[in-house]
């Protein structure tokens, strides 16, 4: 009997001192090592690739300035036309004839104007003979005469501005370029005006010409350069790669998207691209001369904030951050630090500020 509770004692104890040793096992594996970095400052050169999107480097949608029927249009959708090119030809009796009612109103007021003048004139001569004219009807002479001849003046305007009207019956391309759109054929009634819900009787568009239009994003927008070079890929023409450089940049940004507007001129003599089509841009952008470096492993993202654990004498500091280029695994970012600083290379966001690490 004794022996039995012999055993037993010593079997209870065994299983105590295994599960002390377990649970002091398990209490240092739980400890964790964590491996440290420096922070470099230094910027990163990368690519950024951006949606685009290609448009006519000149396009004007063509309205009627004066009412009338179309009587000749000598051109259709795809035809290339030149400079100062005849492109549509209407009539207007009524603006012909409103002219010639003006130009008669004008003859007339010249005509009244000479007669005033030559009666001033007289009047005038005869007034160098003492009582012969009295000063009163020298002056009622004088301001008809004035009068007469601003109201010529006016009616000389009327007349060119009547005249001018003519003119616009006569439609001449702005540029040279290609007929794009053609909505109207001869004989239609058209009024004057530019509607907003009214398609344009023509439109022209510069296609030899193009602009590459991009949206560029806040943090990138200080590192461009005019005439940069960049290349573009369109989804229509697989395998080909083309090459524009940077020609405009907005120098201000997009209040709602938070972007810079950057135009980029393409040569396309050869009509290969055409207006509208969607691109993908290989921006290349220097990096940021003031910007710290990490690996992108070292930053916190939250849904508060981003942050990097700085160690100082062993103990975790949390640093919050902006990131901008990445590349190979690094990216720039900015916030109170300073190059050669400790940082947790991979952390995690158990870790609390002042933790001894």
């Amino acid at each position: 009997m004794k022996k039995l509770f012999y055993f037993i004692f010593i079997l209870c104890s065994f299983s105590i001192l295994s599960c002390s040793q377990h649970k002091e096992t398990k209490t240092k594996d739980q400890t964790t090592t964590y491996q440290l970095t420096v922070v470099k400052q230094q910027a990163i050169a990368n690519s950024l690739r951006l949606p685009a999107q290609l448009v006519a480097y000149q396009m004007v949608a063509i309205y009627p300035k004066v009412s009338g029927y179309i009587k000749q249009i000598p051109v259709d959708i795809g035809s290339v036309v030149q400079e100062g090119q005849l492109i549509m030809q209407m009539e207007a009796p009524e603006v012909e004839q409103n002219n010639l009612a003006a130009q008669a109103t004008y003859f007339k007021a010249q005509a009244s104007y000479k007669a005033s003048k030559d009666s001033y004139s007289r009047l005038l001569t005869a007034s160098k003979t003492a009582g012969a004219v009295s000063p009163n009807d020298l002056q009622t002479t004088l301001s008809k005469m004035q009068a007469d001849s601003a109201l010529c003046l006016s009616e000389k305007a009327s007349w060119k501005a009547m005249e001018s009207l003519k003119d616009y019956l006569l439609v001449k391309a702005p540029f040279a370029g290609t007929i794009t759109q053609r909505n109207i054929d001869p004989g239609a009634l058209v009024t004057a005006g530019n509607k907003s819900d009214a398609k344009p009787l023509l439109e022209l568009q510069q296609l030899s010409r193009l602009r590459l239009q991009v949206k560029v994003p806040e943090i990138f927008a200080t590192q461009l350069q005019a005439n940069q070079q960049v290349d573009f890929t369109v989804e229509a023409l697989p395998g080909r790669t083309f090459t524009g450089s940077i020609s405009r940049l907005a120098n201000a940004l997009d209040e709602k998207y938070r972007s810079e507007s950057v135009e980029i001129d393409v040569i396309n003599t050869d009509h290969t691209l055409l207006p509208g089509m969607y691109a993908e841009l290989v921006l290349p952008v220097r990096g940021h001369q003031n910007a710290f470096v990490v690996p992108q492993t070292a930053v916190i993202t939250s849904t508060e904030k981003k942050y990097l654990i700085v160690v100082t004498n062993k103990k975790a500091h949390l640093v919050d951050v902006s990131c901008g280029n990445e590349h190979n695994g690094m990216i720039e970012v900015f916030g109170a630090l300073s190059s050669g600083q400790s940082i947790v290379a991979k952390p995690d966001e158990d870790i609390k500020e002042g933790q001894e690490l």
